[in-house]
Formats: C-alpha cells, structure tokens, sequence
C-alpha cells in the first residue's frame, strides 16, 4: 500500500509538473513573450521527456505534444504569411 500511494503521489507531481510548463508556455505564446519562448521550449521538451521516461505518457503521445509545443513557438516566433 505504502509504495502504491508513493507512486500515485510522484506520478500527480510529474503530471502536474506537465501541465503546468505546458499552459505557462502557451499563456507565453499567447502574450508574445518571444524573448522567454525559447528557454520555455527546452524546458517543455524537458518535462515531456521525463513524463514519457517515467511512465506517465507514451512514446508517440510524448512526440505529438512535443510538435504541438514546437508550432505554438514557430507560429509566434515567426511572421504570419501573407497569401
């Protein structure tokens, strides 16, 4: 029981840990904080890894998010096209 609850209690703090850098980069995307976006970029890729390493996501969920997390930044980051 003892190790169960230890388990559950790492997993909320990896999970929230995720979340957590996820809606901070996207309130910094959101804001046009372009100078912070790229440290905040590693540090996502960062908690994703980990998540995956842990356990918490699976490997082709982990990818998604982390190309999800790269167009939030590409698209602030660069000009809009004019078509």
């Amino acid at each position: 029981m003892h190790q169960d609850r230890r388990k559950t209690e790492r997993n909320d703090r990896n999970r929230a840990a995720l979340k957590l850098s996820l809606k901070n980069l996207k309130k910094a995307v959101a804001a046009g904080k372009t100078q912070e976006l790229p440290e905040m970029l590693r540090k996502a890729y960062s908690v994703i890894d980990t998540a995956f390493k842990k356990g918490l996501l699976k490997r082709n969920t982990a990818s998604r998010r982390k190309s999800t997390v790269s167009k939030w930044v590409s698209s602030a980051l660069l000009p809009a096209k004019s078509v």
